[in-house]
């Protein structure tokens, strides 16, 4: 072993648990969206378009449903439940796991009798649908498990399940495609991945039950339900963001450009690996800062983290046309247009959750919900005017304006909530935060208006990469300063 590389094992042994932790989910975050991304590829080549625009309107109609299947109980409210809980955690996660569960089941029960007329309007068959309602209930019985693991820091079992899981659902997916007929590759697709999950994640719930001694307890499912309902509207528009593009995409136009767009994407979205890394360990950070009234050094910390994800996200949209040619056929060139765009909704996405965290610790969800209404609204009527006279395309613009106006309300919901709690310390300066975005932004403009023009994007591109090895020294200063600031 070099000592170079022993130097690092002994840096990375000398860390304290959460530093440890955060290197682990990233690292981790990085190998399951790099097998994701790796196999992209594959599945551009094994399904047409017209497939892989059938794949991801699963996906789309799998998000949607799951707000009403699962109330969403993995996320937010979960988290910080879990910091003030922290005595009664395997209680309240098993509690919460069995309204989950009974919640999949009371769905199932209403659907099944109305089954042929929520198919034909969904446009997807019983056998697709009872996999949407599976899925949604494995993926918050693992959301709940990851979410408790992080709290308690207990990376090593969340880093190997996760990529046991990324490992097996590409395998398991393209040899489900080798073995069926061409008409149903897009259906082999889906029910593999929806296997794989049950497969991996059940065992939780037994363990959950064990651990809590049971799945219902009044006092945790009244709290849930009293934080969660009055979020659905939230979670139901910011799906809605995510997801209603391609539903009213493969509706006006058809679904090979669904499938075009679902690309471009699902590789911009690559960004969020690094953000829901970061998110994963710095949001429990912000609520400890919270608690102890320490606001100001919120907003330092949050300053660089949103500097890297403006960098990182440059770094993607510089890159779009050679990601594209490398992750597709020439069919789907045209997503090239839709990267930056969508690339850009992720900063603001990574933005808007540094401000909910308020909502969430104040427990004043009604502001989360009246926000991310707006903004889903918006969405869908922007899409129906856009799509029609600008094309498929517009749906990634109309993404970023709605996720500019979703931070901008959220900021506004956590002014109003320091405000209402005589919080006089502001967290952030919006001079700071309105110059980072405008940069990102301006940078972003550029390397789209050079995407023809190969010699000055990456004369672009090694400039701006030199000034960055050039200042490596004072960025990592600055970082190291804030850091021992906290």
């Amino acid at each position: 072993m070099s000592k170079y590389v022993r130097d690092k094992v002994i840096k990375i042994r000398e860390m304290s648990v959460p530093a440890k932790a955060t290197f682990a989910y990233l690292i981790c975050s990085f190998l399951q969206r790099g097998i994701s991304t790796l196999t992209t590829p594959i599945f551009t080549r094994l399904l047409n378009t017209d497939q892989y625009g059938y794949y991801s309107i699963f996906n789309s109609w799998l998000d949607i449903v799951a707000v009403f299947t699962t109330l969403k109980l993995g996320g937010a409210v979960f988290t910080q439940a879990l910091v003030k809980f922290d005595k009664e955690r395997d209680i309240y996660t098993a509690s919460t796991a069995g309204l989950g569960t009974s919640l999949s089941l009371l769905v199932f029960l209403i659907y099944f009798p109305i089954r042929s007329y929520v198919n034909r309007w969904m446009g997807i068959s019983t056998d697709i649908m009872v996999c949407i309602i599976i899925a949604s209930w494995a993926t918050m019985i693992f959301e709940l498990w990851a979410a408790k693991q992080r709290v308690e820091y207990k990376y090593k079992s969340l880093v190997a399940l996760s990529l046991f899981t990324s490992i097996a659902k590409p395998i398991s997916g393209i040899v489900a495609i080798l073995c069926v007929p061409n008409e149903f590759k897009a259906q082999a697709r889906i029910i593999s991945l929806v296997v794989v999950e049950v497969v991996s994640y059940t065992w939780i719930f037994f363990v959950f039950l064990k651990k809590g001694k049971g799945f219902y307890h009044n006092r945790y499912w009244r709290y849930s339900l009293s934080l969660n309902i009055p979020l659905i509207p939230h979670y139901l528009t910011r799906t809605i963001l995510n997801q209603c593009d391609r539903l009213m995409i493969r509706s006006m136009i058809g679904l090979g450009s669904a499938g075009i767009y679902s690309l471009a994407y699902n590789l911009a979205w690559m960004l969020t690996l690094f953000t829901n890394a970061i998110l994963s360990t710095f949001n429990p950070w912000i609520y400890t800062r919270i608690k102890n009234k320490e606001y100001k050094q919120i907003g330092k910390m949050s300053y660089a983290l949103l500097g890297v994800v403006a960098i990182l996200g440059l770094g993607l949209i510089s890159l779009a046309p050679e990601v594209i040619k490398i992750f597709a056929t020439d069919e789907y060139y045209d997503a090239i247009w839709i990267i930056p765009p969508v690339t850009a909704s992720v900063y603001f996405l990574f933005q808007y959750s540094l401000f909910s965290c308020f909502e969430f610790y104040f427990e004043k969800t009604e502001f989360v919900s009246i926000a991310s209404t707006v903004g889903g609204i918006l969405n869908v009527i922007l899409n129906y005017f856009c799509i029609q006279i600008f094309g498929y395309i517009a749906a990634g613009y109309t993404t970023l304006i709605c996720y500019i106006l979703f931070a901008v309300g959220h900021y506004w919901a956590m002014r109003r909530i320091q405000i209402k709690n005589k919080i006089e310390e502001k967290s952030y300066n919006v001079s700071i935060l309105l110059g980072i975005s405008i940069t990102f932004l301006a940078g972003a403009a550029i390397m789209m208006a050079t995407y023809e023009m190969v010699i000055i994007r990456y004369s672009i591109i090694l400039v701006a990469a030199v000034i960055v090895f050039v200042k490596r020294m004072q960025i990592i200063a600055v970082i190291k300063e804030i850091r021992t600031k906290e």
